[in-house]
């Protein structure tokens, strides 16, 4: 009996399971520069790219069509300044009128620059080395988009953290630096060692609805990480408490909040 009451004092490191998976250390988040509506996605999950590369491409048909009509228009435009310019030399009313056509050739070549940029910027480039990330790339074909939607990310592959979704009902203290092992689904056999970098202060809504604390933690080898996007369970451990409270603190608050206590 005295045997089995010491073993409950024993200290044992308080650990908590989460759901995880390899995410990538500030990669590129690449959003639509416009709004417009995506033609063509040029690259596939995971595939390498260069920096320039071609990401996607929006449809410039309309654009396009806009630009040439302004570009006849400018050409319209400054054939007739050259025509007044020449005609002034012996009418001076026709001189009269070289300001006002001055003044829309500036706008129309205004306009025509702004067209050239908008157009420019229809076709998305890489920022950086990398591979791209992105969900089936015929989900954003024909896709209408907005201004700073987010398409895709560009992120270095061998730039990898963990990212662990802590439950409320198990966010322990954790301090930086606590260590985690994530058992991937793909390989639960060789777990993946970390250290805890921080811990979000509030929890965040999950896309099933139920909230929980991002946890993100820093490999422990980061020289031969595992592939981007693999996930699995985390096992985190916290700050060393008894065998007998390490037993009962979930049945324990169980009970409290079902007593109201």
């Amino acid at each position: 009996m005295a045997l089995g009451a010491a073993a409950l004092l024993l200290p044992v490191p308080l650990t908590v399971l989460a759901p995880a998976e390899l995410v990538p250390v500030n990669p590129a988040v690449i959003r639509a520069p416009l709004d417009g509506v995506v033609d063509r996605v040029l690259v596939l999950p995971n595939q390498p790219v260069r920096r320039d590369a071609p990401l996607f491409e929006f449809d410039r048909a309309g654009i396009q069509n806009k630009l040439q009509v302004a570009q006849r228009a400018l050409g319209t435009l400054q054939a007739e300044y050259r025509q007044k310019a020449q005609q002034s030399l012996f009418d001076p009313a026709s001189k009269s009128q070289l300001a006002p056509l001055q003044g829309q050739i500036a706008e129309k070549s205004t306009e025509i620059h702004y067209l050239r940029q908008l157009n420019e910027r229809g076709m998305a480039t890489s920022p950086r080395d990398g591979v791209a990330l992105l969900d089936d790339p015929t989900e954003w074909i024909g896709r209408p988009v907005v201004t700073g939607e987010k398409i895709m990310m560009v992120a270095d592959p061998h730039q990898i953290e963990v990212e662990a979704w802590l439950a409320p009902a198990d966010a322990i203290r954790l301090p930086a630096g606590s260590p985690v092992r994530l058992f991937l689904n793909a390989d639960p056999l060789r777990p993946v060692r970390a250290s805890v970098r921080y811990v979000s202060h509030e929890a965040s809504e999950r896309p099933d609805g139920s909230y929980a604390y991002r946890v993100r933690a820093s490999l422990s080898d980061p020289s031969n990480p595992p592939r981007l996007g693999l996930k699995g369970v985390a096992r985190i451990s916290g700050e060393r408490v008894s065998l007998g409270y390490w037993i009962i603190r979930r049945p324990l608050a169980a009970v409290r909040a079902w007593l109201g206590w």
